[in-house]
């Protein structure tokens, strides 16, 4: 006799919830990120302890496969999470670069106005 699905869907997303929040507690993952792994965590927990719910809503959405509809949506959400990895990636590197452009900037005008101390 097996560990039925449902107590390892439990365990699963327990572990993860508890993993992401320590991660939070440890200043390792910014709290605005945790969010969406913690939904998905109890996403976890409560497609695993009730799998009849995941077949009636595919039902009320007209899926004949209910599994399938999780996939789907699990497919759909790690295009939305990369695309905003995408955004928040080109922010940052648009940051860098004007970073970049202004401490050239001021080590060029640190070295002019050293060089002019040198004449006087």
């Amino acid at each position: 006799m097996g560990i039925s699905y449902n107590l390892t869907s439990l365990a699963i997303g327990i572990v993860v919830a508890g993993v992401i929040l320590l991660l939070v507690r440890k200043d390792l993952m910014h709290s605005r990120y945790s969010l969406s792994w913690l939904l998905m965590a109890l996403g976890i927990v409560v497609f695993g302890c009730f799998p009849k719910l995941v077949d009636k809503i595919g039902s009320k959405l007209g899926v004949h496969y209910g599994p399938i509809l999780l996939i789907v949506v699990g497919m759909a959400l790690i295009l939305i999470k990369m695309l905003t990895m995408d955004i928040e990636r080109s922010s940052q590197e648009r940051r860098l670069r004007l970073l970049t452009q202004r401490l050239a900037i001021l080590e060029g005008e640190s070295q002019t106005n050293s060089g002019k101390e040198d004449e006087i």
